[in-house]
């Protein structure tokens, strides 16, 4: 790998990191999210931000016009990077032509020889060269702490959910009555039923604030990096296609300039 593609690897995943690390939705991020809807919520006129109050407002005034911002960006860069390496690639291309003229100009005694020698070094020029556009997708960060975020506000939510089946739970046995037999099986129906009773509270509690904000800034940012992703993803497949067929043009080249013995 020569320095200059090192570097303008290196440059890139720093930039794509500056962009994409700042905007990340962190567990504080979403604890103080979920802070400043419940003000929202409470009293509109306590916080700067009125879509606070409603989700598909804050989807549309935040959330949105951050996702545009992050994809267009990394996508940028990495579009930046795809050209540095088009004219690294055009320095190996020209390089490999040179190796396989010097080999034409002065095949020797045996060009098959030769030109088995020759295929060999090319191929694995090429397959480095491979390598190195495999490099493309290391632009972007593995691990974020949107993942942990996502799962911390799982948990939270888990946690509400049954706590509230909980209440209900006891609400109903203290009210229910009976005697030990119907406190016995009601106990034994709500246990049965209790795993479900928790799921269906986790759906009515995401479906509103401040749950439903956190969702939302967790899927918008998983969207965004989703999508410039797919694009580095396609750049990579674009850079690899010449790779694929230089091996053979390049051999055409020699088989033009040098007859082999039949």
């Amino acid at each position: 790998m020569t320095d200059e593609f090192r570097s303008a690897i290196d440059d890139a995943r720093q930039r794509v990191v500056a962009v994409v690390e700042p905007s990340c939705p962190t567990t504080a991020f979403l604890e103080a999210l979920r802070t400043e809807v419940e003000r929202a919520l409470g009293d509109p006129s306590s916080v700067p931000y009125p879509e606070l109050a409603d989700p598909d407002r804050y989807w549309e005034a935040t959330v949105k016009p951050q996702t545009q911002s992050i994809r267009s960006s990394v996508i940028e860069i990495a579009e930046w990077l795809e050209q540095r390496i088009i004219t690294t690639m055009e320095v190996a291309e020209t390089d490999l032509k040179s190796m396989v003229d010097a080999a034409a100009a002065d095949p020797g005694l045996d060009p098959d020889a030769t030109r088995t020698e020759l295929a060999a070094a090319v191929d694995e020029r090429c397959i480095a060269l491979h390598h190195q556009m495999a490099e493309v997708t290391t632009v972007l960060p593995r691990e974020l702490p949107v993942h942990q975020a996502r799962q911390t506000a799982a948990d939270a939510m888990r946690a509400v959910a049954s706590a509230d089946v909980e209440g209900l739970k006891a609400a109903y046995m203290r009210d229910a009555g009976g005697d030990e037999d119907h406190q016995r099986f009601a106990e034994q129906q709500w246990s049965e039923t209790f795993a479900e009773r928790v799921a269906h509270r986790e759906a009515m509690l995401a479906g509103s604030p401040p749950w439903r904000h956190q969702e939302l800034a967790l899927v918008g940012y998983e969207r965004a990096l989703a999508d410039v992703e797919h694009a580095v993803d396609a750049i990579a497949t674009r850079l690899q296609v010449p790779l694929t067929e230089l091996p053979g043009l390049l051999m055409a080249r020699f088989d033009e300039s040098v007859t082999l013995p039949a």
